[in-house]
C-alpha cells in the first residue's frame, strides 16, 4: 500500500463507519432553547448579521436508541479580522463556568447559527471547518440551522445537522494533505483492478456531506400546563390574535429569490468548473516536464502527485450541494403553495354555494 492509502484506511477505520460512538437519532431541545435562538436571530437582524452561539446539553442512549437533550444555549460574541481567537476561548470558558455555578448543563454538544436562503453552505462560510472540529472532539455534536426570513412565513425553519462519518475521513485527510483533498479521483467510485465490475469504495457525492438528525421539541409538564392554561383558561387567552400566516397565498417574492439564487449557484459552479480544469492541466503538464527532466527519472507517479497534485473539489462540491438544496426548497415550497391554493378554492367554492 502507498502512503496516501495507509493514511485513508486510517481515517476510514476512524470516521468511515457509523458506531456506537458516532450515532445519533434524535435531537430533543427544549422549547426555552428554541426561544432563546429565535430571539438572539431576531435582535440581530436590524444590523443584517448572521449569528451563532453554543449548545449545552447531554447525549442519553436507552435500549440503543441515541438522543442528544439540548438543555441550554448561550450566544456567541461577533469576531472580525482583528479581533484575537484567545478572548473568544476566554469568554466561552467564563460562560461555562457561570453555568456550572448555576446548576446548568455545561457540556458542550454542537453549536447553531442563522441562515439566510441556505446562505450557510457556501463555500467561503465556517460551517464546514467549525463542525469538523465540534465532530472531531465531541462525536455526538450537531449544528443547529435557523431562517429568521422563512420562519417569518409562519412555520418555524430549524433544522439539525451532523457531517458523515464518510466526509469527516475525506476532510481529514484534505487536511492532512495541505489543502489537496476532495481531488476527482476521490469523487469518482474506485473498482476492483480484475475488470470484475466491482466497486471498492463509492466515491463521495453531495448526498454524503450532511446528514439531516430529527428534531423534538421538548416542554416540561409546568410550561405545557401554563401553555394550556394561557390558551384555553387564561384571560390572556381571550386576548389573542389568532395567527393565519400560514395561510399567506403570497408565493412570489420567495420563489424569485430562489431562483436569482438558483442561477446564481449554477453560474459559480459553471466558473469552478472551469477553474478546475485549468488547475488540472497545469499540475498535469508540471508533472511531464519534471518527468522529462534529469531530477524525474526515478520519480514516482505518488512523488508526482505529492510534488504537484491535483486541484481540490470541494468548493465545486459544496456549491453543487447547495444548488440541490435549492432546488428541494423550490420543490417543497411550490407543493405547499398549490395545496394552499386549492384549500382556497375549496373555501371560496364553499361560500358560493
Amino acid at each position: 500500500l502507498t502512503q496516501h492509502q495507509t493514511r485513508e484506511r486510517e481515517a476510514m477505520a476512524q470516521y468511515g463507519v457509523a458506531t456506537a460512538a458516532t450515532k445519533l437519532d434524535c435531537v430533543q431541545i427544549d422549547g426555552l432553547v428554541v426561544l432563546k435562538i429565535m430571539k438572539h436571530c431576531r435582535d440581530e437582524m436590524i444590523s443584517n448579521q448572521l449569528v451563532s452561539g453554543q449548545l449545552l446539553g447531554m447525549d442519553i442512549t436507552f435500549a440503543s436508541t441515541t438522543t442528544l437533550e439540548v438543555t441550554s444555549c448561550f450566544p456567541m460574541p461577533h469576531t472580525g479580522e482583528d479581533d484575537n481567537a484567545e478572548d473568544t476561548d476566554i469568554y466561552v470558558t467564563e460562560m461555562l463556568r457561570c453555568m456550572r455555578d448555576v446548576n446548568v448543563d455545561n457540556n458542550t454538544v454542537g453549536w447553531y447559527q442563522s441562515t439566510f436562503m441556505n446562505s450557510w453552505l457556501e463555500p467561503d462560510s465556517p460551517t464546514i471547518a467549525t463542525q469538523y472540529q465540534f465532530q472531531d472532539q465531541v462525536p455526538k455534536s450537531v449544528c443547529l440551522v435557523y431562517d429568521p426570513v422563512r420562519t417569518s412565513s409562519g412555520s418555524v425553519y430549524l433544522k439539525a445537522y451532523r457531517l458523515t462519518d464518510k466526509f469527516m475521513a475525506k476532510y481529514k485527510l484534505h487536511l492532512d494533505n495541505n489543502q489537496h483533498g476532495f481531488t476527482e479521483a476521490d469523487l469518482k467510485p474506485k473498482f476492483r483492478d480484475d475488470y470484475s465490475g466491482k466497486i471498492l469504495e463509492e466515491g463521495i457525492s453531495t448526498d454524503e456531506i450532511f446528514e439531516e438528525v430529527p428534531i423534538r421539541i421538548h416542554n416540561s409538564h409546568l410550561v405545557s400546563a401554563m401553555l394550556y392554561d394561557w390558551v384555553c383558561e387564561g384571560t390572556m387567552g381571550a386576548n389573542m390574535d389568532c395567527d393565519f400566516e400560514r395561510l399567506d397565498l403570497s408565493s412570489r417574492p420567495f420563489l424569485d429569490k430562489s431562483m436569482e439564487l438558483l442561477v446564481e449557484g449554477v453560474e459559480a459552479l459553471r466558473t469552478d468548473q472551469d477553474r478546475a480544469e485549468f488547475k488540472k492541466r497545469d499540475a498535469e503538464r508540471k508533472r511531464r516536464d519534471f518527468k522529462r527532466s534529469a531530477r524525474g527519472d526515478e520519480t514516482s507517479r505518488e512523488d508526482l502527485l505529492r510534488m504537484f497534485p491535483d486541484p481540490s473539489r470541494l468548493e465545486g462540491l459544496l456549491i453543487a450541494h447547495q444548488v440541490e438544496k435549492y432546488c428541494d426548497d423550490i420543490s417543497k415550497f411550490t407543493g405547499q403553495s398549490f395545496s394552499k391554493l386549492y384549500l382556497a378554492k375549496g373555501m371560496q367554492e364553499g361560500n358560493n354555494n
